[in-house]
């Protein structure tokens, strides 16, 4: 082997170190230029992670001071009426709201007019000047939010402005509502410090200054005193509730991580030299995690139960896509115990700290949780990490809402069949094929006095049967067995164990099982003692009735209550004797009564006997349980035949009444009836004697002249013609008729009489018609009659009265027209005014005392009312009404 010259050794060498300085170097500046854009993007990568987290940090404060602030209002304004309308200052409620919540400054409540009537401060506000109670709510802030909730009816927010101590404040306004009307405004106060301090977590104070700023962007106040460069990541928003231009703003205390960036340059530069040795077991290390990791991260995602990770705080760290399934989207954002059952949450939340403890048991627990369609039960399996340091709980639940149903269910039939068993009064009682007792319930035992353990798996004889009524008995157990039992029942005699006796009725029915196979007999037992002793008492009780209604005078029959039922169910002795056998008069009188009320009256004539019997009926039920209808028919045929004595009277009376009111009018009249015979007399003789003169002088007569008087003379025949037609009209007897009529011309044909009297004494008549009066049903000539008679009681009163002023009026009132006649006579005494429509009681000198009696029958028969009440003016005011008719009653009579 040959040495190597110096020629050619030097450059090889050369060009191995310059080989391996310019590798080392180009290994150096590709790694410098690797760890420079690593740093760059380290940067980038955790400025953008710093700003996503501030913005879903102050996003998540904003959410939680709206749900909060939502909270309140809900709560105020569910109890804003209770708080608001307690009479003896703030009730004890709105003192455990303000404690409840520590936002809240105070709480007070405003009058309609703006006064401050109480005031609740919270603890640490030492005072509210602007809302004691006596002031008034003056400043620009609340008295603008007043009015707007007040007209708005919904709640309102003011806009931010300063309390006392310089504290920054805004008030929500509730109005309250009594029934409709606005009673007050119930006003929450806010501090906005306060509303900081409570709704941001330690975190979000610890990495951020977080301040509330007004619509111009003035800082109202901050979570932090520290002054922070505008520099700095930053992050704004709207903030509604309040609203009114308020806003969230949020500063990163430090947004440059130097030691970050040093220690990371430090680690890279000492790592850097192991890393070339360290990647490929790093390479082959990290491939087989990230193998397994696959695999359980497969396992995790295609599970059906669900499988989720909760820190620390009992919130949702890593949930599985079967969590969303079951709970919905934006469930994994609550905690565990969120989603819990009210009921449940306590159980859930032992569970957690059970399985936080790291014991290898864990915990298990079946609860309730929340679902989109209802509450869901699953059965949960938590277990803490033993070598984790995190404190960190895995848990995996299972649906167990099926099987938790089907074990409700049944624990509900059988709690529901125990129930039921023992709160039968019926005795029950079970034996097998052999007559063995299997089974016996409580009422059973109640009634024999035998507790179940003495009974069950006794045989004949038992111990309830009677000493002295075995073979009864032992008969009967064989006819049980044997299956001859009647399905109706039987009676027997029961033994207590005190020794006394009682009566029941047994029932059996065979007992089969399942399968449809018979497998003893059941029996249920009634003690039938009362009932038998009421059944005997009632019989007894009804053979008195009926003895009682057989001696009444009066008809008494008993129908079923059904369409076309004709055979009486019950009949008494008068019926019988009246009436006979006779079916369908039974149901005639029955049919004409059915349109009247329970024990209405009603009239019907026997047109076998041509007597009249006032029926009554009443529906009553029957012993058999069935519907049916109690008749009673009394002979009224003597009542019957005086009133229509007492009717012909009144007719006669009231026909009298009119001719002596004409005859009383006779002077009148006839003076009435003069002045048209007079004018006819002078008319005619005036003619003749024209006619006379022309006839002398031998020139014709004038037609014009002829004409003109004999329409003269026929316009006071016609005159006269009309006085004698009312006045016969008025006292021709006729049966009363009522009829459709016009209140307008009742009264034009009364003061067609009444006129000529009023003349007489020098008195006019004046008369107010309401417009569009309704059509009367009535007799018109009575009505005149009536109106005749109160306007001469009026002429009459008024003779010796310096002011003599005579109204008629006639008005509509609801469902009456009324008829009113007021004069200013002297009026009438309270001792004649309450003995006025007495019979022969009169205040005339002449007069008979019948006038106004005989008005108020006429009045009263048209189902009107007739009173007299003074006159404003003085004098006295007659009125009465009649009925506004329907219109089916007009069609009737027309």
């Amino acid at each position: 082997m040959q040495p190597r010259t110096q020629d050619s050794s030097p450059p090889a060498e050369l060009r191995a170190i310059k080989w391996f300085t310019l590798t080392h170097a180009a290994g150096l500046l590709a790694f410098g230029l690797l760890m420079g854009g690593f740093f760059w993007y380290l940067h980038h990568v955790m400025e953008e992670q710093q700003r996503q987290t501030l913005y879903r940090d102050i996003e998540w404060a904003q959410q939680s001071i709206r749900l909060g602030l939502r909270e309140h209002q809900d709560e105020i304004a569910g109890s804003a009426v209770d708080w608001a309308l307690a009479r003896r200052g703030p009730p004890a409620p709105a003192r455990d709201f303000l404690a409840r919540h520590p936002d809240l400054a105070y709480l007070a409540f405003v009058g309609p007019e703006r006064e401050v009537r109480w005031l609740i401060a919270a603890r640490g506000v030492p005072s509210v000047a602007m809302r004691t109670p006596g002031t008034r709510l003056e400043d620009s802030a609340g008295y603008g939010s007043f009015h707007e909730a007040r007209d708005e009816r919904r709640p309102l927010y003011t806009a931010p402005f300063l309390g006392d101590e310089n504290e920054v404040l805004v008030e929500l306004h509730t109005p309250v509502l009594r029934e409709g009307v606005f009673a007050g405004m119930l006003v929450a106060g806010y501090s906005l410090r306060r509303i900081l301090t409570v709704y941001l977590s330690p975190e979000v104070r610890e990495r951020y200054q977080v301040s509330l700023t007004d619509q111009g962007g003035n800082e109202l106040v901050s979570s932090s005193p520290r002054r922070i460069h505008e520099a700095n990541l930053s992050y704004e928003l709207p903030l509604d509730p309040p609203g009114r231009g308020v806003r969230l703003r949020a500063f990163v205390f430090d947004s440059r991580p130097r030691l970050l960036e040093r220690s990371l340059m430090l680690a890279v530069i000492g790592l850097s030299v192991a890393s070339a040795i360290s990647l490929a077991l790093l390479w082959r290390h990290a491939r087989r995690r990230l193998t397994a990791e696959a695999e359980r991260d497969r396992l995790f995602r295609l599970s059906g139960d669900l499988m989720c990770v909760i820190d620390a705080a009992g919130r949702f760290s890593r949930v599985n896509p079967a969590f969303s399934t079951l709970f919905g989207p934006l469930a994994e954002r609550r905690s565990l115990t969120d989603l819990a059952h009210p009921h449940d949450r306590q159980a859930v939340a032992r569970a957690l700290l059970k399985a936080a403890e790291r014991r290898p048991e864990g915990a298990d627990i079946e609860a309730r949780f929340e679902h989109p369609q209802g509450w869901r039960w699953l059965q949960w399996s938590l277990r803490g990490d033993p070598e984790g340091s995190t404190g960190h709980v895995y848990g995996v639940a299972h649906d167990v809402t099926s099987r938790k149903s089907t074990e409700t269910a049944l624990a509900a039939e059988t709690s529901f069949r125990q129930a039921m068993e023992d709160s039968m009064l019926t005795g029950m009682r079970a034996f097998d094929m052999e007559g063995r007792v299997i089974y016996v319930n409580r009422a059973f035992c109640e009634m024999t006095g035998y507790p179940r353990d003495e009974l069950v798996g006794r045989t004949a004889p038992y111990p309830y049967w009677p000493a002295d009524d075995h073979e009864a008995q032992y008969a009967n157990l064989d006819r049980i067995l044997g299956g001859r039992a009647p399905s109706s029942g039987f009676e027997v005699r029961i033994q207590r164990r005190d020794g006394s006796l009682f009566d029941a009725r047994m029932y059996v029915s065979p007992l089969v099982d399942r399968d449809r196979r018979q497998t003893g007999w059941m029996s249920s037992i009634t003690d039938i003692t009362e009932p038998k002793r009421i059944r005997e008492a009632l019989a007894s009780a009804h053979e008195r009735f009926t003895t009682v209604l057989d001696e009444l005078d009066a008809a008494i029959w008993v129908l079923p209550d059904a369409p076309g039922a004709l055979e009486p169910l019950f009949t008494n002795h008068a019926f019988r004797a009246i009436f006979g056998d006779d079916a369908e008069v039974a149901a005639a009188l029955a049919g004409a009564a059915a349109g009247q009320p329970d024990g209405q009256p009603c009239e019907v004539a026997h047109a076998a006997s041509g007597r009249w019997f006032e029926v009554r009926s009443r529906g009553i039920r029957w012993v058999d349980a069935r519907q049916a209808r109690m008749l009673m028919a009394s002979d009224v045929t003597r009542r019957h035949a005086a009133e229509d004595r007492q009717r012909e009277q009144e007719e006669k009376l009231g026909l009298t009444s009119r001719l002596v009111t004409m005859g009383e009018m006779a002077s009148s009249l006839a003076h009435e009836l003069n002045q048209p015979l007079t004018a006819i007399a002078n008319y005619c003789m005036g003619l003749s004697a024209r006619i006379r003169n022309r006839q002398r002088s031998g020139q014709p007569p004038e037609p014009d002249e002829t004409l003109e008087a004999l329409g003269k003379t026929a316009a006071q025949a016609e005159r006269a013609g009309m006085v004698i037609r009312r006045i016969r009209e008025f006292v021709k007897r006729s049966e009363p008729e009522r009829r459709p009529c016009e209140a307008a011309a009742i009264i034009d044909e009364t003061l067609g009489l009444a006129e000529i009297e009023a003349r007489k004494h020098g008195i006019r008549i004046a008369v107010e018609l309401a417009p569009a009066l309704p059509t009367l049903l009535a007799d018109p000539i009575l009505v005149e009659q009536v109106l005749l008679n109160l306007i001469r009681n009026a002429l009459e009163a008024m003779q010796d009265q310096r002011r003599r002023e005579l109204q008629v009026s006639v008005s509509r009132r609801a469902d009456w027209v009324e008829f009113a006649v007021s004069d200013t006579g002297p009026g009438l005494s309270a001792e004649a005014a309450a003995k006025l429509f007495e019979p022969f009681f009169t205040t005339k000198q002449e007069g008979m005392g019948m006038g106004l009696n005989i008005c108020r029958s006429i009045v009263e028969s048209h189902q009107g009312r007739l009173w007299t009440e003074p006159a404003p003016g003085g004098g006295c005011v007659f009125r009465f009404t009649l009925p506004v008719p329907g219109e089916a009653e007009l069609a009737r009579a027309a």
